[in-house]
């Protein structure tokens, strides 16, 4: 097998040596010529897929039926068609992923494509198709140049239409789980139920077997679907202690992956969705983390962001090996200050950097604006509207981070306050600090708070309040899952958030419970 060329369009065109120098090779810079940039990653990878596909076709259609039909029941490989890309074109194999009569009777799917009166039943898609269709429209978020939004899931619906080939099977169950179970709500189906769970096991054994292949690098398939149990697990799983089960191996995938992967869009796409959930369970960043983050270009925002949250966690966990040496004794409170300085300085940092006209947002007065539902109640006397719920996650986000981040000091703090002993001068100056601090945590947690209406549609970035008559709001289930991380550290009794704060973080909860399907599925076992 020859080897294709990594270097840009223009370097190869001429057949010369390309540095592959990001973001434009040396070689164009110096002809003056725009770099039309380098061959996406997994046209090096899969290249030779279809002639596989066809070898293996021609293969098993020379070989007697009986042996073509053992062969097929050990090796099989659906297509978003349902049909089977190793089988002769008559021959269906069955996906058991696949809904039964059983499992698709009551099932009620509305009209796939609205605009007509009725679909051609050849051009009618398969149930599990119209059920995914459903899934994405719900939470994948698209790009957007004008406000400046990265998008969450954006490279999803590519990567399931390439769930055809042996070795991805991992990310069409995934993604047929989080589907059939976000349905199962809607449908009150408890064979979608199991159905979902079903298809959730058997994702579970496929990533299993393709990341214990040896030597193999994990790909864009194997992280993705990481990503995707992950979602599944926060959202169906009925043991607490499964939530973020995920997350170290995230970092592991990470972790193998190298630095590299951040140099295409999907690579990048794709390790930002896994960073932000790995800080979100508080798990340890990956040792290469710095070099990593130091190769991001900060005047990006969304760039920006990964470091300076990763700088954030760097503090924390330099405030949590603090407090224990405090409380053992083998430090003073000169580091407690020393540290509080540190931090103070970083929050200055990041927090004036954002004050750019793409990270703007409005704030309203709820006492301005059309009388609420009480159901969808606002939870402050303000409302922040941004570009779109992404840039409000972008904002809770870090706000969550430093939250954490403060919360981290304040223990610090009170730990020295402890062993402050008979110096009074030491012990005010501890106090005034723990007021202040205490201060900026319930001043971020407010401004969470703000963001709930539109995160949960119930407003929209102009200020309009949503129709009740049109239906649930599309960015619900996306816009619950997104709150999820920064209410569930509102809500907990180890930050310093106001009693009412709390009570606020619950009612937002109980509303995420009720609209991604985990109170129905789950009950009182979804409280976090």
């Amino acid at each position: 097998m020859s080897r294709l060329s990594r270097g840009c369009l223009r370097c190869r065109q001429r057949r010369v040596k390309c540095d592959q120098g990001q973001p434009a090779c040396q070689r164009c810079v110096k002809r003056n010529e725009i770099c039309e940039g380098y061959r996406d990653e997994t046209s090096l990878l899969f290249r030779y897929e279809t002639e596989r596909v066809i070898e293996h076709a021609n293969v098993v259609a020379s070989v007697p039926p009986s042996s073509a039909s053992s062969q097929r029941s050990r090796r099989k490989s659906w297509s978003t068609d349902n049909r089977s890309v190793w089988s002769q074109p008559s021959t269906k194999s069955i996906d058991p992923s696949d809904l039964t009569e059983e499992e698709l009777a009551g099932l009620n799917l509305p009209n796939p494509f609205p605009w007509v009166k009725a679909t051609p039943a050849h051009l009618q898609p398969s149930p599990e198709n119209e059920v995914v269709d459903r899934f994405m429209d719900k939470y994948v978020i698209y790009p957007c140049n004008e406000t400046s939004s990265p998008g969450f899931l954006e490279h999803l619906p590519c990567l399931f239409k390439d769930v055809n080939v042996e070795g991805r099977f991992a990310l069409r169950w995934a993604v047929r789980a989080a589907a059939y179970a976000d349905l199962s709500k809607a449908q009150n189906s408890n064979a979608l139920v199991s159905k979902a769970f079903h298809c959730y096991g058997m994702s579970l054994s496929a990533l299993g077997e393709s990341l214990s292949t040896t030597g193999k690098v994990p790909d864009d398939y194997d992280l993705m679907t990481t990503v995707m149990l992950d979602i599944f697990e926060t959202f169906f799983i009925d043991n607490p202690a499964m939530r973020g089960a995920h997350a170290q191996g995230m970092a592991q995938i990470l972790r193998l992956r190298g630095p590299d992967q951040i140099y295409s869009p999907r690579g990048w796409s794709l390790f930002r969705l896994a960073h932000h959930r790995i800080l979100a369970f508080n798990s340890k960043l990956l040792d290469e983390s710095e070099h990593l983050f130091g190769q991001l270009d900060d005047t990006m925002p969304y760039a920006r962001l990964e470091g300076d949250a990763a700088r954030i966690g760097q503090t924390c966990e330099r405030a949590r090996n603090l407090q224990e040496a405090l409380a053992s004794g083998s430090s003073s409170t000169y580091e407690v200050l020393e540290m509080v300085h540190e931090l103070i300085e970083l929050d200055k940092e990041v927090v004036s950097w954002r004050q750019k006209p793409e990270w703007s947002y409005k704030t309203l007065n709820v006492s301005d604006l059309p009388k609420f539902d009480p159901s969808v109640r606002p939870l402050t006397s303000t409302i922040q509207l941004h570009a779109d719920i992404w840039i409000a996650y972008e904002w809770n986000y870090h706000r969550t981070a430093r939250i954490i981040a403060y919360q981290q000091l304040l223990n610090c703090l009170n730990t020295a306050i402890e062993n402050a002993g008979t110096n009074d001068i030491a012990r005010e100056t501890l106090c005034v600090l723990v007021g202040k601090f205490t201060d900026i945590i319930r001043v971020l947690a407010d401004e969470v708070l703000s963001t709930v209406p539109q995160s949960f549609g119930d407003i929209n970035h102009l200020g309009l309040l949503y129709d009740p008559r049109s239906g649930p709001p599309r960015c619900r289930g996306i816009g619950g899952y997104l709150l999820l991380w920064p209410t569930k550290i509102i809500k907990s009794a180890q930050f310093a958030t106001t009693q009412e704060q709390k009570q606020s973080g619950q009612i937002v909860f109980e509303r995420i419970r009720e609209y991604t399907g985990m109170k129905s599925h789950l009950g009182s076992l979804s409280s976090i």
